[in-house]
């Protein structure tokens, strides 16, 4: 019997075996580790489900990933293509690049916004009182709800209050014709120097295995094992696999919500809970052009509900191994959806052609160019902060603790972390049930 079963192996699974003091094993379904940090290749090029980036506000999980794979670091080089226009990101901060009436309509109502005063209770509240009517009917509202399928006056504000006001000074200087700098914690970011957030994933493995202090003598991890039941047993826990029964004092779950319900017997009621906590699914279209027109920047963010995707994002930025051999370039194009909603019930072609053709029909490739491409579908992308979210997120988990069952990760604790944070999360809860810091 091992003390602790972690369920899921994916980068929220692999750090917390890192981080514990104890006997662990984790368990992933696929054959491969990292779950949305898994990375793939096509023409020895490697691209992730995102791409994701390094950056943190905690120095401590920033220096440990640092440590763990050689990176780059780069500047961010990020635009919103807005009517044929490059508008530097974030929006506010680069509004002389508008055409001169919406650029003069943003920065008034930001001026004089009778909205700010108000309390925001919903995401579309907040973009209000925060930006004005202009910036927010102009590019957030639409933007948002592009991405997140989901009307903004539905979503709560914790997904947008961590975003600062920008200074008065610094939208007037925008609107003037002088950029200014936003989000200055994420201006400069790490990536991995090869193999993508891949490599993250194995070092994070590889830490795992190693034996430790205490009664750590090094997780064993199990790929191809899914999950088929969990269940209370003497002394702990058992976990019914198509690979065989498993045994263990504790369980902590990093693998979906919905996934580990399937799995558990628990009270209609949180059942019931667990089936109102919404999500996104998203599709990677990856292509290697011949050419493209984007330049020298990272990722270009699309509001126009005319366009099919998002984001582009062009994986020669992040290095020299990112760049395709014999020349061309590699993009990553993201395209979300609601399971069950119109966009899941087309076909894998049809939403890659349909991405092709909004490319070319903007003028950032020529249909000819293309070179090679793949397309994946994930179904767990984002949770959605929905008004009943915290609500509902809150009476899962607690129902959990009371069970005995921690959960570390995105869709384990269905909150939209990013890889730092849920390396973060994982060591706050491995430093929890060890009683110390853990030396990293």
């Amino acid at each position: 019997m091992s003390q602790t079963i972690i369920l899921g192996g994916g980068l929220a699974g692999l750090s917390l075996a890192s981080f514990l003091e104890r006997e662990c094993l984790v368990l992933e379904k696929e054959d491969r580790l990292g779950g949305l940090s898994r990375s793939f290749d096509l023409n020895g090029v490697a691209f992730d489900i995102g791409p994701h980036i390094m950056f943190s506000k905690n120095q401590r999980v920033l220096d440990l990933h640092t440590r763990l794979v050689e990176t780059n670091r780069l500047r961010r080089s990020n635009q919103i293509f807005h009517e044929g226009r490059l508008i530097k990101y974030p929006f506010e901060n680069d509004l002389g690049s508008l055409p001169p009436g919406e650029r003069d309509y943003c920065l008034k109502e930001f001026l004089d916004n009778p909205y700010a005063g108000y309390p925001a209770n919903n995401m579309l509240q907040f973009f209000m009182k925060t930006f004005g009517e202009g910036i927010t009917r102009t590019y957030l509202q639409p933007y948002n709800e592009k991405i997140w399928k989901f009307d903004p006056a539905f979503m709560d504000t914790q997904m947008v209050e961590r975003i600062p006001k920008p200074p008065r000074e610094d939208v007037i200087k925008s609107a003037n014709g002088v950029p200014t700098e936003g989000y200055l914690h994420q201006l400069y970011f790490h990536y991995p120097k090869k193999g993508g957030y891949q490599s993250l994933v194995d070092a994070y493995a590889e830490r795992a295995r190693r034996p430790g202090p205490g009664a750590r003598r090094g997780a064993r991890i199990e790929v191809g094992t899914a999950v088929q039941r969990v269940e209370k047993a003497a002394g702990g826990w058992r976990v019914t696999t198509a690979r065989g029964v498993f045994e263990a004092e504790e369980l902590i779950n990093c693998m979906p919500l919905h996934e580990l319900f399937r799995c558990l017997d628990a009270p209609a009621e949180i059942v019931e809970t667990v089936g109102r906590l919404r999500y996104n699914s998203i599709y990677i279209i990856v292509l290697q052009v011949k050419r493209d027109a984007i330049g020298g920047h990272f990722a270009l963010y699309f509001a126009d509900k005319g366009v099919l995707f998002h984001r582009a994002s062009k994986l020669d930025f992040l290095g020299e191994t990112y760049r395709l051999r014999g020349g061309g370039s590699t993009l990553l194009l993201e395209v979300t959806y609601r399971p069950d909603s119109y966009l899941s019930t087309w076909t894998a072609d049809a939403v890659r052609e349909r991405a092709i053709d909004d490319l070319a029909r903007l003028g950032l490739i020529e249909k000819g160019d293309v070179l090679d491409s793949v397309i994946q579908s994930h179904r767990y992308a984002y949770p959605i902060y929905d008004l009943d979210h915290r609500r509902n997120t809150g009476r899962v988990l607690a129902w959990l603790k009371g069970m005995g069952i921690r959960c570390s990760g995105r869709f384990a604790e269905f909150e939209y972390l990013n890889t730092d944070a849920v390396a973060e999360h994982a060591l706050a809860l491995a430093e929890e049930l060890n009683g110390a810091e853990v030396s990293l």
